[in-house]
């Protein structure tokens, strides 16, 4: 009996544990909609291709010590200790001898080197290191430029498939009120049994319309989450309309060609590739360099210890039109920089150009949907209005339903293209792609 009782009394507490787990789950907050900039951010600090580009900053930081290394002296010190079979002895005379070798020797020297002038080469090639640090600093935050796009473009494709859901969801309800008003009026002798059959089918069409937009949201949503590294996205919140840079069309591609990170990455890349043709050219001058030793040994021959300083000059004379080959090349690579020069230049403008007229044609077929959905809504709940009271027929309900529909659908897309291209205007003139998140300090808010 009390094993009985102590059961119930476990069982009634499981399930008021229960109870109270599942109302504090119900009572806890839920998440707080995502941002367009909270999702780049995430993007950024997870993506492979922002973690490559970090790498080759990091590479350009190590490569400017490597270089930077040939400017300083250096300093070896080595040591040797020997056995031998025997030592070797010098009499000088009967009973005067001294030991030139021991049969345990040991030796060591203190070696200074330093390079006084080396063509200009090493100091030059540090330039280069530099030029290559900053190019990698821009590389990168082109690189963040060109994932904020990306994200844009998915997050704002999840907004639009997620608004797509609701309209299939009120269309579904509309058609289901219809077929009832149908199915009544097919019952007082008002309408035939085809009109009926008709509303049905648009029901399931309907409903099947849902089924593919929820899954056709599912799936964008999950691009997006992978693309920023979530496990998954809740509710997203738009940034609101998206401010665009004003002025002529001379004035934008004026402003991109000065602000885009692409000429200034060029502007490096035509100075480092002149400085590289020096660098080839710096093996036609003398090299010269300064080496301090102080050795010490066991044996007393010639003596134990003594220091050195020597100057090593060093004067190129002919090494069978290697460096003229190189400076041949070299001049070749800057060539190729300077006509990369004209490409990218022309490119900027092409993309100025198609993302300010794309941003206008966005915007007028932004306000020309919208003025079709108010309209087609209107007439929608005049035919409805007039399905009711017998005066329009099944087909003409169809038609007005299918037209607001079309008419959402495009208002939809138009609004989140509309915001694309005004992301896309920004980056083409050189601004940062969303106004709130600048690239060139994605490094201190990330680490933050």
């Amino acid at each position: 009996m009390a094993r009985s009782i102590s059961r119930a009394l476990l069982a009634t507490s499981v399930v008021i544990l229960s109870g109270a787990a599942a109302l504090a789950i119900a009572q806890s907050p839920a998440p707080a909609p995502a941002t367009l900039r909270e999702l780049v951010l995430e993007a950024i600090a997870t993506h492979e291709a922002v973690q490559l580009a970090e790498s080759n900053l990091r590479r350009a930081d190590a490569d400017i010590s490597l270089v930077s290394s040939a400017l300083l002296p250096r300093l070896d010190l080595s040591g040797a200790y020997t056995f031998y079979a025997d030592e070797q002895v010098i009499e000088l005379s009967e009973g005067e001898s001294f030991v030139i070798r021991p049969a345990q020797d040991w030796s060591g020297s203190v070696d200074l080197r330093q390079t006084l002038f080396y063509g200009l080469r090493d100091w030059r090639a540090r330039d280069i290191a530099r030029l290559n640090r900053d190019i990698a600093e821009l590389d990168r935050a082109t690189t963040v430029n060109d994932l904020t796009l990306q994200v844009a473009t998915a997050f704002y494709n999840a907004i639009a498939l997620a608004e797509w859901v609701e309209v299939r969801k009120v269309v579904l309800r509309e058609n289901e009120s219809q077929l009832k008003v149908t199915e009544r009026r097919f019952e007082v002798g008002e309408v035939t049994v085809a009109d009926v059959a008709r509303l049905r089918a648009q029901v399931a069409a309907a409903r099947q319309a849902l089924v593919v937009a929820t899954g056709d949201a599912d799936l964008a949503r999950n691009r997006l989450a992978r693309l920023v590294g979530r496990p998954a996205i809740g509710e997203l919140r738009p940034p609101g309309p998206i401010p665009v840079p004003t002025g002529s069309a001379d004035e934008l591609s004026s402003s991109a060609l000065e602000q885009r990170l692409e000429m200034q990455a060029l502007v490096h890349q035509l100075e480092a590739a002149g400085l590289y043709v020096k660098v080839e050219r710096g093996a036609w001058y003398p090299e010269l360099e300064a080496a301090a030793q102080y050795f010490q040994q066991k044996a007393g021959f010639p003596a134990n210890d003594w220091m050195s300083l020597s100057l090593n000059l060093k004067v190129p004379i002919y090494d069978g039109g290697l460096t003229k080959a190189r400076v041949a090349r070299a001049k070749e690579d800057l060539r190729e920089v300077e006509l990369l020069e004209q490409t990218v230049r022309r490119t900027i403008n092409d993309q100025v150009d198609s993302s300010r007229l794309g941003y206008d044609a966005a915007s007028a077929v932004l306000e020309a949907s919208g003025e079709r959905s108010e309209a087609s809504r209107l007439a929608y709940r005049q035919v409805e209005r007039a399905y009711e009271a017998g005066e329009a027929s099944t087909t003409d309900l169809l038609a007005a339903t299918a037209e607001a529909t079309d008419a959402e659908t495009a208002q939809i897309v138009a609004r989140a293209q509309r915001e694309l291209q005004a992301i896309s205007l920004r980056y083409a003139v050189g601004l940062p792609p969303l106004p709130d998140l600048d690239p060139t300090q994605i490094t201190e808010e990330t680490q933050e």
